[in-house]
């Protein structure tokens, strides 16, 4: 298992670096995006919502290829035919996306005014349909990157794409004034020459034969997931829509900037770790010992993810108003905790599905999702009206906490994993604890306020040594990494170690 976490930690240091420059951008656009002088809240609002139709269309039409390429892919009895299921795969994407883009911009005028009130918006939603198009073409090939394990042309390729968008936006914005629109002319532009970069590598992993049976039996794998995964993004940007349509943009701008912010936590953590652990869990299904794999993979991920739930928590006002370019945008603070622990919830579900995902019962996942989302409108409905941006976020951490209930009792009887509960439990109690009690220092002078909140957060798993959360053989490990890295001079000499 050691030497499972040592490559998984490789991978995942290089996954890191990209998700990392996700955030960099993030938060180099944020005082821009902010700015009244550059873009205006209603202009964040309506951003958010366009953020939203991305994440609701790409989920929609991508999800049936990218989660049967996964499952398919390394599966020992197709693996012969990986090069003509990677070209089944994108040609059937290429034969949805096409029409669906065309089709899209042709009611540009009518989504506008259904979205906005206005049709004030139609140019930029083209832009918008066209960079889904060509985004959609680029995961599917990087999601290849991912099952092969490169994990550099992976990273590599999202900087590239990320510092083209980065710079034309500024220059746009900052030089041209060119507001709201070249934000996704930028999208369209970064995402077509990333394609147009990939291709070498997808022609390498491509054999022209359309593998009719095998394109059935994952379409039949994906098509449930596929409304799972409808269901799925109504359940992460129901939140925008209706507060949109019950509080107006202004409030819409100002929780999805806390969004934003906490979602930091499923980008860089979250993702990092998934990306490097997806061909790994793969490959351990029905090997010895994989079950009390999946179960650490449990313990170590909310472990991490916790770590950084707490320092982003903890200092949630102290970065609004390091980043943000209005006080307006302050009232996001309260926001932040609550949707960092409803993204807890999403990575303990990620990680229970791997018993629904083994035996192939994808329409359980499909089913529970819908259920969850149709909670997630009924709560957002009942609680927008009385607490505001914070009803949306209750909303979302009950019905994420709804969700990962409902999926582990379902993923625990078709395939049982002895995951350590009162480890997840504890680190989910002390987290909170500590949260609410820095909520009432926030009053204080912040030279007062900041080294008790530096305390707090350093002292994290000082407590879970005290209540017992480490294994013996754990702390024997932290007691080694501790004399091997304690010495700066021998930084060099440990990292080339690592990188072996």
């Amino acid at each position: 298992m050691l030497k499972d976490i040592k490559e998984t930690s490789k991978h995942s240091a290089v996954y890191l670096i990209g998700n990392i420059a996700i955030k960099v951008t993030g938060l180099i656009l944020i005082p821009l995006y902010t700015n009244p002088k550059y873009l205006s809240i209603i202009d964040y609002g309506a951003l958010a919502i366009l953020e939203a139709t991305v994440i609701l269309l790409v989920g929609i039409i991508a999800t049936p290829m990218r989660s049967s390429l996964i499952r398919w892919y390394w599966d020992k009895k197709y693996v012969a035919h990986q090069k003509s299921i990677f070209y089944s795969t994108i040609a059937f994407l290429l034969i949805i996306i096409i029409p669906t883009t065309l089709i899209l911009i042709h009611y540009s005028d009518f989504l506008s005014s259904l979205l906005f009130k206005s049709i004030d918006y139609t140019l930029i939603l083209k832009f918008t349909f066209l960079s889904i198009g060509f985004k959609i073409l680029n995961d599917q090939i990087l999601n290849l990157a991912k099952l092969q394990s490169k994990s550099l042309l992976y990273s590599s390729a999202l900087i590239l794409k990320l510092t083209l968008i980065l710079g034309i936006i500024l220059w746009g914005i900052m030089l041209k004034g060119y507001g709201l629109i070249i934000i996704w002319q930028a999208n369209a532009i970064g995402e077509f020459i990333i394609l147009l970069l990939l291709i070498p590598y997808a022609s390498k992993n491509i054999k022209i034969s359309f593998q009719k049976k095998i394109l059935k039996e994952m379409l039949a794998y994906g098509f449930p997931l596929m409304l799972a995964a409808t269901s799925g993004v109504l359940l992460a940007v129901t939140d925008r829509y209706m507060l949109n349509s019950m509080s107006g943009m202004e409030k819409t701008g100002i929780y999805s900037l806390g969004f934003r912010i906490a979602n930091t936590l499923k980008i860089v953590i979250s993702s990092s770790l998934a990306l490097a652990l997806a061909p790994l869990l793969m490959k351990k299904i029905h090997t010895e010992g994989s079950r009390r794999f999946y179960s650490k993979v449990m313990t170590y991920t909310g472990f991490i993810f916790t770590l950084g739930l707490l320092g982003l928590s903890l200092f949630s006002l102290e970065i609004l108003k390091i980043f943000t370019g209005s006080a307006e945008y302050w009232a996001a603070n309260g926001v932040i905790p609550i949707i960092s622990f409803a993204l807890f919830f999403g990575l303990l579900k990620d990680n229970i599905t791997i018993g629904l995902i083994i035996e192939k019962k994808t329409k359980v996942i499909g089913l529970l999702i819908f259920i969850t989302s149709m909670l997630n409108i009924i709560l957002n409905l009942l609680f927008i009206p009385i607490w505001d941006i914070y009803g949306a976020a209750l909303a979302t951490v009950c019905s994420q906490m709804f969700f990962f209930i409902t999926m582990a009792v379902q993923a625990q009887k078709a395939y049982f994993i002895p995951y350590e509960w009162k480890k997840i439990a504890t680190l989910f109690l002390l987290a909170l604890l500590l949260i609410i009690f820095s909520l009432t220092i926030s009053d204080m002078n912040i030279i007062l306020r900041l080294p008790i909140k530096i305390a707090l957060f350093v002292s994290f798993p000082f407590i879970l040594y005290l209540l017992h959360f480490y294994d013996d053989v754990e702390l024997v490990q932290i007691k080694n990494i501790f004399k091997t890295w304690r010495n700066p001079k021998k930084l060099k000499e440990n990292m080339k170690r690592i990188l072996k």
